[in-house]
């Protein structure tokens, strides 16, 4: 199987690249921004066809919440356009499409986890672009995959799970949420997961997150523990104290139901992940 993946230079896209020749799949090219332009739709056209893969990998994406307030064009060029580009030249290729999707399609609102048949009910420019990116994937190819992920933490991730761990061992205190609740999801689970879904033929769309809830300040306190440092380095606040700008979720919580019928749910909780994060680090 050949494969190509955009996004290279992200956390998911450097997953991936560590996943998939472990499953026997040849990376055929991994591009970047710099190398191809999502939103130019004969750039990504040209890339996928003259790689002739098998399978497409959509790890691309704008992902800045808060400056996608200020640079809407651009979330949508990239979240909503660069989607359909790439899934059309998943149509012209023959390709399957892996495409990478959010938690942040929810108001968060549902006491209740979301699963794969409740309807988007996007906040904020980043959800709404995310959410137009899926429904342009959808409509332009049944051959694709679409992930919804959230709270994805990874080796070199610069969002703000990834970095946790480095800014405790560094020995700064976190200013973390204690409001909003999350699943924190290891970025390795995910690329696994993709590969499963990839080697099959069930198209459509998954949720994709780690089992369980926690808040970020929680999270945040359980990696302390974890490394042996006291819980006092994290400062728990209201989500009001954060000053963001975009509006986020209260409560994203996803069910894996599609990946639990399918019998591919291998998850486990989001403490089973944040430990195996932890071993993959060399931590104790």
């Amino acid at each position: 199987m050949r494969a190509v993946i955009f996004g290279a230079q992200g956390v998911l896209a450097q997953a991936l690249a560590s996943e998939l020749p472990a499953a026997g799949i040849t990376i055929v090219t991994a591009l970047g921004h710099k190398d191809c332009d999502i939103g130019d739709g004969q750039a990504v056209s040209h890339a996928v066809t003259t790689s002739r893969p098998d399978v497409v990998f959509n790890a691309a994406a704008f992902t800045d919440v808060d400056r996608a307030e200020d640079e809407a064009d651009n979330a949508f060029r990239a979240n909503a356009l660069g989607a359909q580009n790439i899934a059309r030249a998943c149509v012209q290729s023959g390709a399957t499409m892996v495409h990478y999707s959010t938690d942040f399609v929810f108001d968060g609102e549902q006491e209740r986890p979301y699963d794969e048949f409740d309807p988007p009910s996007p906040r904020g420019v980043y959800a709404r672009s995310k959410a137009a990116g899926d429904s342009l994937v959808q409509a332009a190819t049944t051959r694709a995959f679409i992930l919804r992920v959230g709270c994805v933490y990874g080796h070199s991730g610069k969002n703000f799970p990834s970095s946790l761990v480095r800014r405790l061992r560094a020995g700064e205190t976190i200013r973390a949420d204690r409001d909003r609740m999350a699943s924190p999801t290891w970025i390795g689970a995910i690329a696994r997961a993709s590969v499963a879904l990839a080697r099959t033929n069930h198209f459509g769309l998954y949720h994709c997150t780690s089992n369980g809830e926690t808040s970020w300040a929680a999270f945040a306190e359980f990696l302390a523990a974890e490394l042996g440092l006291p819980d006092a380095r994290v400062e728990a606040l209201p989500t009001s104290g954060l000053r963001l700008k975009a509006p986020r979720p209260r409560r994203a919580i996803l069910d894996n139901l599609m990946l639990r019928l399918r019998g591919l749910d291998n998850f486990g909780t989001w403490q089973d992940q944040a430990r195996a994060y932890l071993a993959s680090l060399g931590a104790p």
